[in-house]
């Protein structure tokens, strides 16, 4: 057996190789597989689009993917990747080779962020791509049983597998990366500690230089950890792991625009990976640098991951740190400038995205701006915001993302719409797991017992109302839903129970119908509210009507017409 990067090869039976290879332009996929032929690699599958390579990982196992960095405008090779990973459709002993004829830095890191096995430049030589095959396969061989422990025996089996395979390889630079990961990850800090030693004496490796930092910080030696990182950039400067570690570091030490100069750095060396943008957005916000987070933004929603639902989760947590910055603001000037520079993301946003994902992002852009009205106490803009972005799913709530549901929770809560809350919480019953974002909001909510509390006594008390007005109760139905435009002075259902009763009542108290029908009739509603409001609506502007509530009641007839008529294509866009 022969000595390769740290790799013991062994010799390898390409004709049991089953191979996918990923890349958009048809004569590249064929040379390729011409090459891989040439080594007795058969069992060959090609996929031009990201569509078919999913499909293919989902039916087949494959023991190797040949994947081009630049697929389509939908995605890259990096992005696909994540993605097939993050779904399981391909094994953790399936050997990765990331390829690409464009070897400028960002292509590179990004590549590398996804810890392929190889990386390979075109034109690919046959020599090239039997010596890449050769280290991978053999890699994959050497870790299948140590995953394969993982999964079933759990993280101990597998820490001690590593420690055999070693004993066995000697020094393997992926076995010890993976042993001090396992270590780190059940806390075995004194192990970890010894392995360090050993390896920074005899096989030092940038992974070595990180896991030490690690150590020193674990140690509550902040200063020493940070000069490592500092160290190690400087001989390396893309060794881009180091930049995120430093960052955090820099922060926790309060070294906040030292921080932020560092996650600025990792971000433009490799603008893909989105969690970067966040962390340079979190750390502008914290120091109301809003130029540094609208530039965040601005790359975020450019290159934002939209081959799932992954994407508004990362809007959303962008979002909120907007949010936070935008709160902080005194200046109305200040605030004008940010919503436009909102406006320009969002749109950004909405030209990278496939057709079927752009209305959940008008949907959430309606909710961002319900969220900033409330906060300039514009309470029925802000309503008409929100149910303006709902109005398209209120009767498909359930195909809304976990993220818009639990986003628009809190401000439905505080109007007091328990018709559309009751169908949110009855479609987040069905989710099997939510996000970290969207579990924070729920949290959030959860936590304010009386606020619950508030709502579920709401949605008592309004089928009370209705149970009387329905039983010719109108006059005492009518004082409770005075009681409940007391605590909730914009809840819909409330508003239109009052004209109800008013009318039934016969009772044109033309204050009290205006203000409901102000509440009510420049916004969509779920279709019953919409019917019961319409309905009442033309009873008012009947002709045994007297002239002024038929009149206030057109005009409010035609303010809604008008209103619905007038909903925007892009929420921001206004």
């Amino acid at each position: 057996m022969a000595q390769s990067n740290n790799i013991q090869l062994i010799n390898i039976d390409f004709s049991k190789l089953k191979v996918l290879i990923i890349d958009d332009q048809r004569s590249a996929a064929l040379m390729l597989k011409s090459l891989l032929n040439s080594l007795g690699v058969s069992n060959i599958d090609i996929s031009q689009t990201h569509q078919n390579a999913i499909e293919s990982c989902k039916k087949n196992h494959y023991d190797l993917l040949l994947t081009d960095y630049h697929l389509d405008a939908t995605l890259n090779g990096f992005e696909l990747l994540c993605l097939l990973r993050r779904r399981k459709y391909i094994s953790a002993d399936c050997g990765i080779i990331m390829i690409s004829g464009d070897n400028s830095t960002e292509v590179i890191l990004t590549s590398m962020a996804v810890e392929p096995d190889s990386f390979m430049t075109k034109p690919v030589t046959l020599s090239v791509i039997k010596k890449k095959l050769t280290e991978v396969r053999t890699a994959c061989i050497e870790r299948k049983p140590i995953y394969e422990a993982l999964e079933t025996l759990g993280i101990a089996e597998a820490i001690e597998l590593c420690k055999k395979k070693l004993r066995e390889l000697g020094h393997n630079h992926r076995i010890e990366a993976l042993l001090l990961d396992l270590l780190i990850e059940s806390e075995q800090w004194e192990q970890v500690e010894q392995i360090t030693d050993i390896l920074k004496k005899e096989n030092s490796t940038h992974k070595i230089n990180l896991v030490e930092a690690r150590l020193l910080h674990h140690k509550g030696k902040l200063a020493e950890a940070i000069a490592v990182l500092e160290q190690l950039i400087k001989r390396s400067p893309l060794i881009i792991d180091a930049y995120d570690c430093l960052s955090n570091y820099q922060a926790e030490s309060k070294h906040y625009y030292d921080a932020l100069t560092t996650a600025e750095t990792a971000l433009r060396l490799t603008p893909s990976i989105s969690h970067r943008a966040l962390n340079v957005a979190q750390l502008a916000a914290d120091l109301n640098k809003d130029d540094s987070l609208v530039a965040a933004g601005k790359t975020l929603a450019a290159r934002l991951p939209i081959i799932d639902v992954g994407w508004i989760i990362r809007f959303a947590e962008f979002t909120a740190i907007f949010e936070q910055l935008y709160f902080s603001q005194h200046s109305s000037k200040n605030r004008r400038q940010l919503r436009l520079e909102l406006k320009t993301i969002h749109h950004r946003a909405h030209s990278r995205l496939l057709p079927v994902q752009q209305p959940f992002l008008d949907c959430f852009g309606h909710i961002t701006l319900a969220r900033l009205y409330l906060a300039q106490e514009q309470p029925l803009k802000a309503k008409r915001r929100l149910m303006l972005g709902l109005s398209t799913y209120f009767d498909t709530i359930t195909k809304l993302p976990s993220v818009i549901l639990a986003d628009v929770l809190p401000a439905l809560v505080h109007f007091g719409e328990t018709k559309v809350i009751g169908e949110i919480y009855r479609a987040l019953k069905l989710r099997d797991q939510l996000d970290g974002h969207s579990q924070n909001r729920l949290n959030a909510l959860r936590s304010n017992e009386a606020l619950m509390q508030s709502v579920k006594n709401l949605e008592k008390a309004l089928a009370h109302c209705y149970q009387l007005a329905s039983d010719q109760q109108a006059d005492q139905a009518l004082v409770l839903y005075e009681q409940i435009l007391i605590d909730y002075p914009y809840c819909s259902e409330a508003h239109i129970g009052r004209l109800h009763c008013l009318y039934q009542l016969k009772d044109f108290d033309e204050a009290k119908v205006r203000q409901s029908l102000q509440a009510v009739s420049s916004m969509p509603l779920p279709d019953d509210l919409t019917q019961w409001r319409d309905r009442l609506l033309s009873q008012m502007s009947e002709p045994h009507s007297s002239p002024r509530q038929k009149h206030i009641a057109l005009t409010y007839k035609n303010r809604a017409n008008r209103y619905l008529l007038a909903k925007t294509p892009t929420a921001l866009a206004s």
